[in-house]
């Protein structure tokens, strides 16, 4: 049995298929960067001829597909090149999972559901109302679920969405179009101020409880039927408790803190239930955000300027 992983040498994908390697694992990696290793193989998810490849190289039972164009401002500012990548690529997907009967895991994402107010999402929502994403990057996950969701009815497809809410972590470096907590971390160790959406809350979860949790879908999802799992921690926090906490591990004055309202692309609250996660799979997210943040500190200092 192998393991494939595309987006393999992203933020998550590297996290992910090392958490998969320490337990014994045969993993299988794609992604664009022209390298040489046995287990890596160069190929575009908006290629199928270079997917394909992949396929018949290696007996592929498993896809975690984490390729994708990912974040607000990237997804307006290229909105047709995150759906070559994030709805194109995953038809790709979608068509060789079925051709080679392999199971298929799609990273999703939180911003699928748009804005509801405080109350926690749960993934039944979309057959109570019309899910309405504030941005391009979640209208196209959003479209490439609903892909998923026909083939799987339509044709002997195993798939399931994984809707990761608000990943943060090691292996994530600065940069605009990054999370907020990776550029706040950055930015108040060295002193910069940081601008905070006032009125926004957030459910942060660390990056190793969330490959954790992709792992527990392999090992106990029955894939009877094509599901979406959100995958988080219950613990929302308001973005300006946040940003004080950075400043208070880092020793630097909250006075950093530049509140701003947020714009038009912003959902202001991400809270979600993750019950049906610890019910069907047994997860639940262990490392709290004081912890996560500190761990996440430590990295940056010993790895970034």
């Amino acid at each position: 049995m192998a393991i494939l992983v595309t987006g393999g040498l992203g933020v998550i994908g590297r996290r992910f298929t090392e958490h998969l390697r320490e337990r014994g694992y045969d993993v299988k990696v794609t992604d664009i960067a022209i390298r040489k290793e046995p287990d890596y193989l160069r190929a575009d998810v908006t290629r199928y001829d270079e997917l394909i490849e992949v396929f018949r190289r290696w007996p592929i039972e498993h896809v975690f597909h984490l390729a994708g164009e990912v974040g607000r401002e990237n997804g307006e500012q290229f909105p047709r090149r995150c759906v070559d990548i994030n709805v194109s690529g995953t038809l790709n997907l979608i068509q060789l999972s079925i051709e080679f009967g392999a199971r298929l895991y799609f990273a999703s994402t939180s911003e699928i559901y748009g804005d509801h107010g405080v109350a926690p999402v749960t993934e039944a929502l979309e057959t109570d109302t019309v899910l309405r994403p504030t941005n391009c990057y979640g209208w196209s996950k959003l479209q490439a679920e609903q892909y998923l969701r026909h083939f799987s009815r339509t044709q002997d497809l195993k798939a399931v969405s994984m809707r990761f809410f608000m990943c943060y972590g090691p292996g994530e470096r600065p940069d605009p179009y990054r999370s907020a907590m990776t550029n706040f971390i950055d930015s108040i160790r060295h002193g910069r101020p940081i601008t905070v959406h006032e009125g926004t809350s957030r459910s942060w979860c660390y990056i190793d409880d969330i490959v954790a949790g992709c792992r527990l879908l392999m090992e106990r999802w029955d894939g009877s039927s094509y599901e979406a799992f959100n995958l988080g921690r219950a613990d929302p926090k308001p973005m300006t408790e946040v940003a004080e906490l950075i400043c208070d591990q880092l020793g630097q004055p909250r006075s950093l803190i530049q509140l701003a309202q947020p714009g038009p692309l912003v959902t202001p609250i991400k809270n979600a239930s993750f019950e049906k996660a610890k019910r069907v799979l047994g997860f639940e997210a262990t490392v709290g955000l004081s912890e996560g943040i500190e761990r996440t500190i430590k990295w940056q200092r010993a790895t970034l300027p």
